[in-house]
């Protein structure tokens, strides 16, 4: 079992006579020379942490040129990137009569988050998609319903977090996945009650929690010292009532156009609940129509006290930290609330409105315990997910031909075999991961910290990300087309320094491990390449010198230290 360990090592930079291999992708950087703030990036090093943070991982050219560069501005530059969308290219196929895959929609993801230019904003849809999960593992072919639902997403991704839950509501895919699809009023004769699925989860999962939060994350007590709950049972069924008479788009509650699967639904008030509502000390009139009653109860929600310090812990841990401290919880909450945060440099961003995700973003990635240059201990890491090794390692490498739909690896990357999770392919509502997870038997678990990622860290995990790993690394990677090598990766420079071990080694560490390999693994790898000699004057020397890549980046990319970041 994995565990939080500390890590060392470091190195020179690559030689500057062979040029480095250019970046996989990401906005331009912003010019550097500007004046020094304390989100300025000063080096390497602090250029590669700040992308694990804020993006998928940096690259070779990413860390030469924003070297001086602002992390406000670079945020600045990410929120004013032209947005990603998904289901267009998917509807204009499919309205013209092609068959789309149900893979489709993954493989788009998988894309974007290689080549998006805006990468801090798919890295929020990832982040959001773990927040507002659904998943298409047991929903059947449902590409372009997907598609809508991860541009709801991408949409709003620095929008405000109130038109999210009301995007997500009436949205197909949700109502697909949570059973309130063409959920209807109660019937006393019949003994038929509302679904309960959403109402439950939407407070549980998407806004509130089962406990009342202080704004540092902690739970409020009662006098006996026990957490106090946020709702109960009657609270569910009142709840429920609300979200009846919701269908697709077509006139007809039990019909739908054809374009309904990807577009928003539908009410119809005759299958709506008209009688009085209560949830939460909220009380919708009898007779109050679906829309209305609707706005008031996500309005209610959305300004529950909880849902800052519950939004903000979850932003924080999928972003910069798997155990973040009560008081930058706190400070992000705070920010969540007034809708507004003044960086290093004295740049605003956010709008002045409460659930502002500009501002809650910036406060995360540009707080006090982040800032470039800023020493982190071991329990102020993250544990980085397979997904984001695996999407820095592509970019890193300006992987060629990415198209992940031509790779079995990455459409069916849930298996336990590979590394047991994928975009939108979360097992429950619940997600990989709890957000409160402790790993018993480790030294997180013993600190008691909380760890999520952790859950997905066992013996066949493990051996199946190493295995993943290798195949892409060494261009075996399974494709549905074997004609098409997709994800080829380039080593070019690699290649150019790969007799000299040293150089070799230091140039991962720098690219990869922000110069924190440990010296355990430094030195492992020199043992194994002093034992894979390169043989010139043959016709295995260019084999040679790939083996000796291959090997290196296999096992920098299984340190510690790129698992581990802080």
């Amino acid at each position: 079992m994995l565990a939080l360990v500390a890590c060392g090592g470091g190195g020179s930079d690559a030689p500057s006579s062979v040029t480095p291999p250019p970046s996989g992708g990401g906005a331009t950087p912003p010019p550097a020379g500007a004046p020094k703030t304390a989100s300025t990036l000063n080096n390497e090093a602090e250029v590669a942490d700040f992308l694990n943070m804020a993006a998928f991982g940096s690259t070779a050219n990413d860390q030469s040129s924003m070297i001086g560069a602002d992390a406000a501005k670079w945020l600045e530059i990410q929120f004013n990137a032209p947005t990603t969308l998904f289901l267009p290219s998917l509807k204009s196929r499919f309205e013209a009569g092609e068959t789309i895959e149900d893979t489709e929609h993954r493989s788009a993801f998988w894309d974007a988050m290689i080549t998006a230019e805006d990468s801090l904003r798919q890295r929020m849809v990832f982040a959001l998609s773990q927040i507002l999960v659904i998943s298409d593992m047991d929903m059947g072919n449902v590409p372009l319903k997907m598609s809508h639902y991860m541009d709801i997403l991408s949409d709003n991704a620095f929008g405000n977090y109130r038109d999210i839950l009301d995007q997500v509501t009436y949205s197909p895919a949700m109502a697909n996945y949570l059973t309130y699809l063409k959920n209807r009023k109660g019937d006393p004769e019949t003994g038929r009650m509302p679904d309960e699925n959403y109402a439950r989860e939407i407070m549980q999962l998407f806004t509130i929690g089962l406990v009342e939060l202080n704004m540092d994350g902690s739970a409020k007590t009662d006098g006996n010292g026990n957490p106090i709950e946020t709702y109960t049972n009657d609270d569910i069924m009142g709840l429920a009532k609300v979200f009846t008479g919701l269908a697709y788009k077509g006139g007809n509650f039990w019909d739908r156009d054809p374009d309904a699967q990807y577009s928003r639904l539908e009410v119809y008030p005759d299958k709506h609940s008209e009688l009085e509502k209560t949830f939460l000390g909220k009380t919708i009139l009898a007779g109050t129509g679906p829309e209305a009653s609707i706005d008031e109860a996500l309005d209610h929600l959305f300004n529950h006290p909880n849902v800052a310090p519950f939004l903000s812990r979850q932003l924080i841990q999928r972003f910069t930290m798997s155990n973040p401290s009560p008081e930058y919880i706190e400070r992000v909450a705070s920010v969540f609330e007034s809708g507004r945060f003044t960086a290093p440099n004295d740049e605003i961003f956010g709008t002045g409105e409460r659930g502002d995700l500009k501002a809650t973003i910036s406060a995360i990635l540009l707080d006090e315990s982040v800032l470039p240059g800023t020493a982190r201990t071991r329990e102020q890491g993250k544990i980085r997910e397979p997904i984001l090794r695996f999407v820095h390692w592509a970019r890193a490498f300006n992987v060629d031909q990415v198209h992940a739909a031509n790779e079995w690896s990455l459409l069916y990357s849930d298996d336990s075999k590979r590394i047991s999770q994928r975009p939108f392919g979360a097992p429950s509502v619940f997600n990989f991961y709890r957000p409160g997870f402790v790993a018993p038997g480790t030294e997180t678990g013993k600190s008691g910290l909380t760890a999520p990622e952790f859950q997905i860290v066992h013996e066949g995990a493990a051996t199946g990300y190493v295995n993943f790993m290798s195949d892409f690394i060494r261009d075996n990677s399974a494709a549905v087309n074997e004609d098409w090598n997709t994800f080829k990766p380039d080593y070019s420079y690699e290649l150019s320094i790969v007799d000299d071990a040293d150089a070799l080694i230091n140039h991962l560490d720098n690219l990869l491990l922000t110069g924190r390999m440990q010296a355990k693994t430094r030195e492992r790898i020199g043992l194994v390449l002093d034992e894979m000699p390169i043989r010139y004057d043959t016709e295995y020397a260019e084999d040679d010198k790939f083996a000796r890549v291959a090997v290196s980046i296999t096992m920098t990319v299984t340190d510690p230290a790129y698992i581990i970041q802080y």
